[in-house]
């Protein structure tokens, strides 16, 4: 469980930088420049979030 939980748990940071940046880019009126940090952020958490193994994957692989 313990790699599950720091996968999580940098998919989350990574999201919440690019939240942060974006919304530091609204606050200045680059509304380009806000997109273009969320969007990605968005698809890394995503793709982190497809990575990380799941309970039935890691008990068919002999994994306890």
């Amino acid at each position: 469980m313990g790699i599950r939980l720091v996968m999580l748990a940098a998919a989350a940071l990574t999201t919440a930088a690019g939240f942060t940046a974006s919304a530091y880019s609204l606050t200045q009126g680059q509304t380009d420049q806000a997109i273009a940090f969320a969007w990605p952020s968005l698809a890394i958490s995503i793709a982190i979030a497809l990575i990380v193994p799941k309970r039935r994957q890691r008990m068919e692989a002999g994994v306890k």
